[in-house]
């Protein structure tokens, strides 16, 4: 797609701060809030975190080169979220192993203890055969721990905390995207929207000299925000695989 809006009204910011109105407007809104931003920090993912838990609608594009991504505090955490599903049968099928497993010890156990006395009050050392079967069924024992622990009875789903586009970077040798998503794009209630250079990053909003505009010029915003949902429903670009990169984020044990 892409878009050219001329004579639209709005004022102009150069600078470090630049992002101080912009987060005012961002904590101010009162329906919804959608950001392209190719980087991103935690704190400010933080801050549409609360929006959605106070019912805003959040929308944000972003790429697979986020900031801090490979950090402890990662932001993509914060946005998917796991869920962990029971097999039923799997479940049954460990519990009855589980099951087997206590009274195979129980066995070995009564079995070393019957034994120990018969051979030494009766001074029958032909009894010191029976700890054969003993060691027989510690080793079967023993291999139905091993099943125990690799039976996996639980699988994982993943899903958006709220809608968001993780465009794979051109950057990546290879990702099948020639274009890059290096917009900045800011939207507050499809009533105020902010263009520039600044990403929803702690040091762009605060200490980066930037260059910024905004607008509540109807016209143009509109166009922008046609152009965000263009970007986010239809620009065909190649996007991370949610429930594969949730698998490679989270853990998952099996049982």
């Amino acid at each position: 797609m892409g878009m050219f809006y001329n004579n639209a009204v709005c004022d102009i910011y150069i600078g470090k701060s630049a992002g101080a109105k912009l987060l005012q407007d961002i904590r101010n809104a009162k329906r919804n809030v959608k950001i392209v931003s190719p980087y991103l920090s935690p704190s400010l993912i933080k801050e549409l975190i609360f929006l959605h838990s106070k019912g805003i609608d959040v929308q944000l594009i972003t790429s697979d080169e986020i900031e801090d991504f490979y950090g402890n505090d990662k932001n993509i955490n914060k946005l998917i979220v796991q869920k962990r599903h029971v097999d039923e049968k799997a479940k049954q099928s460990r519990d009855g192993l589980v099951n087997l497993s206590g009274t195979l010890l129980f066995a070995v156990i009564g079995l070393a203890v019957i034994l120990f006395p018969l051979i030494f009050l009766l001074e029958n050392w032909n009894f010191a055969y029976g700890f054969i079967a003993v060691v027989l069924l510690f080793f079967i024992r023993d291999s139905l721990v091993r099943q125990i622990k690799n039976k996996k009875i639980y699988y994982y789903t993943y899903k958006q905390l709220f809608p968001f586009k993780v465009f794979i970077s051109s950057n990546n040798g290879n990702s099948l995207n020639k274009t890059f998503v290096h917009s900045k794009i800011y939207v507050i209630d499809d009533e105020i929207a902010y263009l520039g250079s600044l990403n929803f990053t702690g040091k762009g909003i605060k200490s980066n000299h930037e260059t910024r505009i905004r607008t509540a010029d109807p016209n143009a915003v509109g166009r922008i925000v046609e152009e965000v949902n263009h970007l986010f429903s239809e620009s065909n670009l190649a996007e991370r695989d949610l429930q594969f990169w949730g698998s490679q984020l989270y853990t998952e044990p099996i049982n």
